[in-house]
């Protein structure tokens, strides 16, 4: 039970995880996790947590900032303090032990507008630790993949979504943008060459062929006049080709 309290908790994190990406929030990953015991033997519920980018984190507190849900009170969000990353703050939305994921984007967005004001300092108490796991699972079943056997396992539908929601970020990005202005970034050559191995690597994580364009487009650019980024436009054609395809 343990291990199917872990995975459902887990697709129940990429769900709210789903409508924080839909924000633009730079989410990097989900965890969960079942009852377990630690070490000393003190007996812990069944959790789940969101991760942000450090660039996130260090907006936020500079030591650490995260989703957490535990199955006894629901979610929190956590900031740590920049100088001994140790919790300096914890704000629960009072939403229920299951709340929408949309409600909980709505606290995350609400957070970042005022932070002292976004929650309530005091932890709620939805369920005890370690009874009623049955119903649990119950209340957790809805947020199973429609396609089990695709992504049985949260991790990798996670990944999955990931990969999709940034593909289309840089898709939108390439095409809402195709008649703007040129921009006058001055760069040193060593920075374009950084970049460039950015996106190589980017290519060689989750092979794309807007990544691949994108970075033969800058690399063509480099040395040439203006008038380049009209010829070596690849990225942004095909990019357009996507949003026009059924």
């Amino acid at each position: 039970m343990s291990a199917e309290l872990s995975r459902r908790a887990g697709h129940y994190a990429v769900a709210v995880a789903e409508y924080l990406l839909e924000a633009d929030l730079p989410v990097t990953g989900i965890q969960s996790c079942g009852p377990w015991r630690d070490t000393d033997g003190a007996y812990l519920d069944v959790e789940a947590g969101i991760s942000f980018t450090q660039a996130f984190q260090d907006q936020h507190g500079g030591g650490g900032c995260g989703l957490h849900w535990a199955g006894t009170s629901g979610w929190c969000l956590y900031t740590a303090g920049k100088e001994d990353r140790y919790l300096s703050d914890i704000q629960w939305p009072e939403a229920g032990l299951l709340p929408e994921p949309r409600l909980v984007a709505a606290f995350v967005d609400a957070f970042r507008l005022d932070p002292a004001k976004s929650g309530s300092s005091e932890q709620p108490s939805y369920r005890q630790e370690g009874q009623d796991f049955p119903m649990l699972l119950d209340r957790l079943a809805p947020y199973l993949p429609a396609q089990p056997r695709l992504f049985e396992e949260p991790q990798i539908r996670f990944a999955d979504l990931h990969r999709r929601t940034y593909e289309n970020r840089v898709r939108r990005a390439l095409v809402s943008h195709a008649s703007d202005p040129l921009t006058h970034l001055y760069l040193r050559q060593g920075e374009l060459t950084a970049l460039l191995h950015l996106l190589e690597y980017a290519e060689s994580s989750n092979p794309s062929a807007l990544n691949r364009l994108l970075a033969a487009d800058l690399g063509a650019r480099a040395g040439r006049p203006p008038e380049a980024a009209e010829t070596h436009k690849d990225a942004l054609q095909e990019a357009n080709h996507r949003r026009q395809a059924p």
